[in-house]
């Protein structure tokens, strides 16, 4: 019983596997998809006519087959062999010209598949180790699903040519051998020029390939997980890589193509020159010059099917053995979001953003790092949140973005629950500096459109907000303008920046964005004392009369703020102005004498 089960459980597992792998060709490309199947069934049953052909071909020169014009019906049996060795050549290179496009399809499919897997699931994966892992084995398994896919091509030809197909081996003398040689010369030619050619151009797109390899780890990086989803970048993310791609296909389509015609047509040459050698040998028999020997059909036909026995054998283990590489990457699915946009509701404006009664634990946590936050702010009202690392400032703006939810409470904005919000719109009204904030390694005005792609006058915007963060020891360096590089990484003239200077042009990202709130999370953590200076004394203006959230660790930076909000371990332990709270002393009061006590010179007064 445990044999039959076995077998019923591998014979299902084949036929899932087989229809999984068609139907991801078929949704690839249907055009490409066709022309494997068609050629796969055709090919195996041209083989088999052809075997019928030698057997009358054989009975007429035994004198089996009686007919009246013995010359013009062989001369008919071999042009019907000429054409089937021609379109069996034909097919042939069409099935590997369709074979190497559908690869690169498939290759890109499943690439831009596992990207859209992470560009769009939830933040609390990228805190999740068991997701890189299951993540990462995925990825390296999905390389191998297109080897499969060929492979269950290979068993729907096997289980077409089961009956067997006849090779016909046709013995020569030395001069057959030499023109079968030399009409095979052009052909290897051509196929050595073209492969050298494609490797050639492999070698100028290797730039091109990692590029492509780095957006495919911008999806995976968790640095830059909280701008992609601010920014609903995700779309523009794919469609550059797709873009990218779609230059390099159309590259190599264009060779592939070449390629296959000049192989195709000399081809032809060598099967052409098998065949008339061929009649030229049955021409012998006819003359009692060479013996009925020559031809075979029955020894072909049982190598056939020892060979078509062997292959689909050989193809069902292989599908078998690679079915836990494609149950590895369909298990991603079992990766449910958990931040629903289901959202209907449209925001043109944050008027009032309001906590209540907020807590909330990150997932596979029991700590709550937010306890029963309650408070609320308005349009034109400045707020820093204050506390040491941990208390829960950077998590209240992704609780306020919905990069997660609350375990429970409400938070809402123009008092209406952020979550009847749609995403796009919740935080199309946010410009964010994140502590986090990472730059691309693509063009400085590319980095700006990141942010904002819908901004009138992108590049005079662009350069306001650079002016607007004294971005000046930047732009001097940046030979190509705003088409610079920030890295060298693809581009020799590209800029390698410090950390603070690559500080001041994520904040001049999020300041070029059009919003209704500025949300600034440890703006200046890098910056020196002057840029830190002219920075905030610049944000004193910019953020005059728009709803701004900003933290700082820096209390000599709360200046901007109208109220000043303590958290300590994910409570609100106190809320006021920076008077009021230096008049209470309590923890806003010790946190401010600890820096200033850093600024103190020895013998001075502390008070002073």
């Amino acid at each position: 019983m445990q044999i039959i089960d076995d077998i019923k459980k591998n014979t299902s597992s084949f036929f899932s596997t087989l229809s999984w792998c068609l139907s991801l060709a078929w949704k690839t490309s249907k055009y490409y998809t066709i022309i494997q199947i068609v050629s796969q069934i055709i090919i195996p049953l041209l083989a088999i006519l052809a075997s019928f052909i030698a057997k009358y071909l054989i009975n007429l020169l035994t004198g089996s087959w009686i007919v009246n014009n013995p010359i013009s019906t062989l001369a008919t049996l071999f042009v019907a062999m000429l054409c089937i060795a021609l379109l069996r050549v034909v097919l042939d290179k069409l099935t590997q010209y369709s074979q190497s496009m559908q690869s690169e399809m498939l290759r890109n499919k499943i690439s831009l598949s596992m990207m859209d897997k992470f560009l769009s699931c939830d933040l609390e994966y990228f805190d999740n180790s068991s997701f890189y892992d299951k993540y990462l084995s995925a990825l390296s398994d999905s390389s191998a699903l297109t080897s499969i896919f060929w492979t269950s091509l290979a068993c729907v030809s096997s289980f077409v040519s089961f009956a067997g197909v006849v090779f016909i081996l046709a013995q020569s003398k030395i001069l057959y051998c030499l023109l079968i040689i030399l009409a095979a010369v052009p052909d290897s030619i051509a196929s050595a020029k073209y492969t050298k050619s494609l490797y050639s151009l492999s070698l100028e797109q290797i730039n091109s390939e990692r590029q492509l390899s780095y957006l495919q780890n911008i999806a995976v990086d968790r640095r830059f997980s909280q701008d992609l989803r601010l920014y609903n970048a995700a779309n523009n993310l794919k469609l550059r890589y797709s873009r990218l791609w779609e230059n390099l296909f159309s590259k190599r389509c264009e060779m592939t193509r070449k390629r296959a015609f000049w192989t195709t047509l000399l081809d032809c040459l060598p099967e052409a020159t098998a065949v008339f050698i061929g009649f030229d040998i049955a021409l012998q028999v006819l003359k009692k010059v060479a013996t009925i020997g020559d031809f075979s059909l029955y020894s072909g036909l049982i190598g056939q099917l020892w060979g078509s026995i062997s292959q689909l054998s050989s193809s069902i283990m292989l599908i078998l053995d690679n079915q836990l590489r494609i149950e590895n990457v369909k298990s991603l699915d079992k990766y449910q979001n958990h931040i629903y946009d289901s959202g209907e509701k449209r925001l043109d404006k944050v008027s009032v953003i309001e906590f209540d009664h907020v807590i909330f634990s990150y997932p596979g946590t029991n700590k709550r790092v937010i306890n029963d936050i309650s408070f609320s702010m308005k349009i034109d009202e400045k707020v820093a949140l204050v506390g040491l690392n941990g208390s829960g400032k950077s998590t209240l703006i992704k609780l306020l973005l919905r990069l997660y939810d609350p375990d429970s409470g409400i938070i809402k904005i123009n008092n209406v629950d952020i979550r009847e919000y749609s995403l796009f719109s919740l935080r199309s009204n946010f410009s964010v500096y994140f502590q986090e904030m990472q730059n691309y390694s693509f063009s400085i005005k590319e980095n700006f459109l990141i942010s904002d792609q819908t901004h009138p006058d992108i590049d005079e915007a662009i350069n306001q907000s650079l002016k607007d963060t004294y971005c000046g020891d930047i732009m001097n360096k940046a030979v190509k303008g705003l088409e610079t590089s920030l890295s060298k990484f693809f581009d020799p003239d590209g800029l390698e920046l410090s950390g603070g200077q690559l500080q001041k042009l994520a904040l001049a990202r999020a300041l070029f964005r059009q919003n209704t709130a500025l949300i600034l999370d440890e703006p200046s953590s890098n910056l020196d004392p002057k840029a830190e200076h002219e920075i905030f004394k610049s944000l004193q203006k910019l953020t005059d009369g728009k709803m701004t959230l900003f933290t700082s660790h820096r209390l000599s930076n709360v200046f901007l703020a109208d109220r000043i909000i303590v958290l300590e371990e994910g409570r609100i332990v106190e809320d006021g102005t920076q008077s009021e709270l230096m008049k209470n002393n309590n923890k806003y009061a010790e946190l401010f004498n600890y820096q200033r006590e850093k600024y103190t010179l020895p013998n001075q007064p502390s008070d002073g």
